[in-house]
């Protein structure tokens, strides 16, 4: 008898020590019921971006061309999804992020997908929502670590084959890293109120022994202007942008040549904020790019191109100029390129909004509207 209670004892370690393991790297049958509804630690201040009016600091973030708290230039950044629809804003914590995606879900509606550098600074960070196949295209532009919460079966599938490090808060959250917001969960739906902080993701990372050094032969896909300058691209003026990506979602960019930022309104002409300061999201540069888009099953899910090549604007310091952009392969990396002469773009330093846009609605976006 005392035999067999060992035995069953030792199945119930190791069930737990595997449960626990589950969400460093793929694919767990964690129920989302299961997701811890504690408040989590951590502040909600982001890290400050540093005036390159100054000399140049010796550390350089390299998703934004200014000065780095730590040593970051090496090292992988985080990529976390966001959610994006009316009923779940605002974000939390998405002014720290240093790149932002936004591209299209199901049903019109968008999900961002934000990289960090120096994400061990971050406080809170969310909505965490679920992943899509081609949101892996964007962590790997970059060599991310991908968090996220949940996704779609081709999501997951796609996770497994190409063996991206991700941190999930459906299938497995091994040091229950992800919680339910309280107080949003008094004003939305519960899967709008979904949770994380830096300091959780850090300890994730380092539980589950994700590679934290960039892979060999990558390069990021940006170059920057001399620090102290502002580099004009050379092209129209671009004072107003007009971006209807569908029905439901309109983005807008208006310049503020004051600060030299382009201001980010969304959801036909509403500030675009971040709840943990209340301040509206800028960005120095904003990229746009149009990719084939086009649903797939019964349920309108999305396939959006991203290898091979394709149009684009970038807008900086009040112009704007086309752009291609081109990637050989889907774990590849990006390059965005001048349409007049094939040579890269060059970014001022600042934070970078990359807006992919589907190939029909080219016609549709302005990029200097009056």
């Amino acid at each position: 008898m005392k035999n067999i209670i060992r035995i069953i004892a030792l199945i119930l370690v190791f069930s737990l020590a595997s449960s626990m393991f589950a969400g460093c790297g793929n694919d767990d049958d964690a129920s989302a019921k299961d997701i811890a509804t504690a408040s989590a630690p951590g502040d909600d201040s982001q890290p400050d971006q540093v005036d390159i009016k100054g000399d140049m600091p010796e550390l350089i973030n390299p998703l934004t061309g200014l000065g780095a708290n730590y040593d970051v230039a090496s090292s992988r950044p985080l990529g976390v999804m966001l959610n994006n629809i009316w009923d779940a804003l605002p974000q939390v914590g998405i002014g720290g992020a240093d790149i932002i995606f936004e591209c299209l879900a199901e049903g019109g509606i968008t999900r961002l997908f934000a990289l960090f550098s120096e994400y061990h600074d971050l406080g809170v960070i969310g909505s965490i929502r679920s992943s899509r196949p081609y949101y892996l295209d964007f962590a790997q532009m970059f060599d991310a670590i991908y968090c996220h919460a949940g996704g779609s079966e081709d999501a997951y599938s796609d996770i497994a084959y190409r063996g991206i490090n991700n941190i999930d808060g459906v299938r497995g959250d091994p040091l229950g890293v992800y919680y339910r917001d309280q107080t949003r969960m008094q004003t939305m739906a519960i899967e709008h109120t979904l949770m994380t902080t830096g300091d959780g993701i850090v300890r994730t990372i380092e539980y589950c022994g994700f590679r934290t050094d960039l892979r060999d032969g990558f390069d990021y896909p940006f170059s920057f202007a001399a620090w102290g300058t502002t580099e004009k691209p050379g092209g129209e003026e671009c004072l107003k942008i007009h971006l209807p990506i569908s029905t439901y979602q309109t983005v807008d960019y208006e310049y503020d040549s004051e600060n030299s930022v382009y201001l980010r309104y969304q959801y036909n002409g509403s500030p675009h904020i971040d709840g943990a300061t209340g301040e509206q999201l800028s960005f120095t540069n904003v990229i746009v790019i149009f990719c084939t888009t086009y649903a797939y099953d019964a349920y309108g899910r999305l396939r959006v191109n991203t290898v091979g090549e394709g149009d684009g604007y970038f807008a900086t310091a009040g112009e704007y100029i086309p752009i291609k952009w081109q990637r050989e392969s889907q774990d590849g990396n990006v390059s965005f390129v001048r349409a007049d002469n094939g040579e890269e773009i060059v970014l001022n330093r600042g934070k970078t909004f990359i807006n992919v846009c589907p190939t029909e609605t080219y016609y549709e976006v302005s990029m200097n509207m009056q």
